[in-house]
């Protein structure tokens, strides 16, 4: 996955460097840089589900019943 984000950032870049004017650099960075930030995010979301999942069952293992 990190080198997928790594070539879009690459690509964002040269579309950004590329850009006709400053304005459009910008507006392009920014749009872009939050498209592939938002299909990050959704694609970590079972790994961060996972995480605190286990994380979860930790915390109740350690937990221990008073008796």
């Amino acid at each position: 996955m990190y080198v997928v984000l790594i070539a879009l950032l690459y690509i964002l870049l040269m579309m950004v460097v590329t850009a006709e004017s400053i304005f459009k650099g910008v507006m392009i960075f920014f749009f872009g840089g939050g498209l592939i930030a938002l299909v990050v995010y959704l694609l970590d979301t079972p790994r961060r589900a996972r995480s605190r999942r286990v994380a979860e069952e930790a915390d109740r293992a350690n937990a221990k019943p008073d008796e």
